[in-house]
């Protein structure tokens, strides 16, 4: 099979991560031909935001041919932003990766064609990550078999669970004591991820809970924002005026980095967490949670949202939420008292006897070779039509 892959590679962005991994499994068993398409951002490079892969697995990818001009293709794959919905492509089908957070396919998503046209085209699909997102493309009038739902998935060779001894040197690196229970979020600091509810969660626990932890890594290199946003929003919201969390001994206990980080580092960040959490809005798939439970760590999500896909006991538990829509924008409020009442009565202090059960149920369900072989057989599929 001939892909020709339009897109983004070399970033840390998560339509370049996930491009790249998808880009490692298919070259094992597909022609894979790859034409760069513009970052989003004109400040985004590959040296400031550089994508954290190992040399040998850059190198694979930067290697990856240009297509041949007027070559004809088997299959196009897109994956930039904003979508591409341009019917001219030199292939029998074409697939376009969207996701769709917020279960709308605004106007400002998509260039090159509307929905309305391209929705009439046999050979044009849609992949996207979750049903949470594929709602959003049938809302904008997608049909059912245009619309294929492949997940995400975790490279098991480097997030898996390390030794105590490992963990004891990371937390030592980090400043972190042994006997600390630390939360983590390494997501952007949007308002989608939901991060301020997981700081304001911190701020009551931190009362009552001394040796409690929270580390932070924002995006600020890709989106602007720093965690510093977030912190000064909730200093001056009633919520701090009738609680008062943000205090001195509460920041002391917050580790924010920004600066990027490589994928070992990121794993060591995962190892070292005794629950990550994520509660968060509104998301297309969330994978950082699944990469932390690979680690070992138990996690704390959004419950009815893209989550529900992959979610399973083991893993850790779901925070109450309800579904909203505003200016036609789907979203989920998590409950932040349910929030609180997860981390103090079943995980903080408690017992966990489920690390190796959860690494291995994400790396047997959702390792980027299992993931891709699916994506393979949905692009075969398509093909034989």
């Amino acid at each position: 099979m001939n892909i020709l892959i339009e897109g983004w590679r070399g970033i840390n962005h998560s339509f370049s991560l996930v491009n790249q991994w998808q880009i490692i499994e298919l070259s094992k068993s597909c022609n894979i031909f790859f034409k760069d398409v513009p970052f989003a951002s004109k400040e985004w490079d590959n040296k400031k935001n550089y994508s954290g892969l190992e040399k040998n697995l850059s190198t694979l990818i930067n290697n990856i041919p240009n297509p041949q001009k007027n070559e004809m293709h088997d299959i196009t794959y897109r994956m930039s932003f904003p979508f591409n919905f341009s019917n001219n492509f030199k292939s029998k089908i074409l697939f376009v990766f969207g996701n769709c957070e917020y279960k709308v396919l605004s106007k400002t998503k998509y260039i090159n064609d509307i929905p309305e046209r391209v929705k009439l085209n046999k050979n044009f699909f849609i992949h996207t990550p979750s049903n949470w997102c594929k709602e959003g493309y049938l809302n904008a009038g997608f049909t059912d078999e245009q619309v294929v739902v492949v997940p995400h998935g975790v490279n098991e060779k480097t997030f898996y669970l390390i030794s105590d001894e490992e963990k004891k040197k990371v937390r030592k690196h980090y400043g972190i004591e042994n006997d600390a229970f630390v939360l983590t979020n390494i997501g952007a600091m949007t308002e989608n991820k939901g991060v301020e509810i997981l700081i304001a969660a911190y701020g009551i626990l931190k009362k009552k809970i001394n040796n409690l932890k929270l580390i932070l890594k924002d995006q600020s290199n890709l989106y602007g924002t720093k965690t510093d946003y977030l912190f000064n929003k909730l200093k001056k919201s009633e919520f701090n005026n009738k609680y008062k969390i943000i205090n001195d001994k509460m920041m002391n206990d917050i580790l924010i980095i920004s600066k990027n980080l490589n994928l070992k580092e990121i794993r060591n960040l995962y190892s070292i967490t005794d629950c990550y959490v994520s509660p968060y809005r509104a998301e297309g798939f969330n994978l950082t949670p699944l990469e932390a439970a690979a680690c070992g760590s138990q996690i704390v999500i959004t419950k009815g949202g893209c989550t529900d896909d992959y979610y399973t006991s083991c893993l850790g538990f779901q925070i109450e939420s309800s579904e909203k829509k505003i200016n036609d924008l789907y979203s989920l409020k998590p409950n932040l008292d349910s929030l609180i009442n997860i981390l103090e009565e079943k995980v903080i202090n408690k017992g966990d006897n489920f690390k190796i059960e959860r690494s291995n149920y994400v790396n047997k369900n959702f390792s980027w070779e299992k993931v891709v072989k699916k994506l393979k057989k949905e692009f075969e599929k398509k093909l034989s039509k």
